[in-house]
């Protein structure tokens, strides 16, 4: 916060700095940078920024909560690269986690013979109402509960049949996804919670090494910070990952990986 405010200040007291290579030129549209590999590609004097907006979910519908995200992290992404900054675009999606587990058992049990290679898959256009009939079952069975959450594991271990159904899912919101940043203009490059999978295991290594990890009843690992009553959990008690396991290894990548020297989350 107080890194945007410093910048933003400065243009509004001082002026924006006249760039003779902008003159004239219209902006478009254009993919950012890539950062798969920028860690082996950013020089050290560059001061990189790194921008986590929009983030939506996916198999939900963007809402006005993930609109508002969008567009004041591409105003700040602008701002910043006409600072002369390395701006790196996150779109941390929401593309893993419990909604995924009883998704995944939703079309299971209705959809049999998806399992009948890509014919039997079905076209499923219609993701909100998917959504909310699988939470209906998912609240109201408590089999199907159990199950769900058994699937997550299940998913975030590799499991073939499963990951197939995600990525199904996963494509249909994309496309919904991009319908609103084009009509925004809007350049962002997608790095939801998936990718962070495998980054989970060696940074809750990192942790249990360094004596920070206190295993609970049940066996959730946990980390206690003064001051705060709940608890960091880098690892549910059936083994799985959440919100807090996926955050811990996105700084950890963002800050080692990709030489980040501020972080804003938007």
């Amino acid at each position: 916060k107080e890194f945007l405010e410093t910048w933003v200040q400065d243009l509004l007291v001082r002026g924006a700095p006249c760039k003779p290579h902008l003159e004239g030129k219209t902006r478009r549209r254009s993919p950012p940078p890539s950062f798969s590999s920028q860690g082996e590609e950013t020089n050290e004097e560059e001061e990189v920024v790194v921008v986590d907006f929009s983030s939506p979910n996916i198999a939900k519908e963007m809402h006005v909560g993930h609109l508002r995200s969008t567009i004041i992290g591409e105003s700040v992404c602008r701002i910043l690269e006409y600072l002369d900054r390395k701006v790196l675009r996150v779109n941390h999606v929401g593309d893993w986690g419990t909604q995924f587990g009883m998704l995944i058992q939703y079309l299971k049990e209705e959809y049999p013979d998806f399992q009948n290679g890509d014919e039997g898959m079905p076209n499923i256009t219609d993701l909100t109402q998917f959504y909310k009939n699988a939470k209906q079952r998912f609240d109201e069975n408590p089999e199907f509960k159990k199950i769900s959450q058994l699937n997550v594991v299940k998913l975030q271990a590799g499991d073939p049949e499963c990951r197939r159904i995600w990525q199904v899912l996963c494509d249909v919101s994309r496309k919904e996804f991009e319908k609103v940043y084009d009509r925004l203009d809007i350049a962002v490059e997608e790095c939801g919670e998936s990718f962070y999978n495998d980054k989970i295991p060696p940074v809750i290594e990192e942790f249990e090494t360094k004596g920070l990890i206190r295993v609970e009843d049940g066996g959730a690992k946990c980390v206690f910070v003064d001051k705060y009553k709940v608890p960091l959990m880098l690892q549910k008690s059936d083994g799985g990952y959440g919100y807090d396991s996926t955050d811990m290894a996105a700084i950890k990548y963002r800050l080692e990986e990709l030489k980040a020297k501020h972080i804003v989350y938007i």
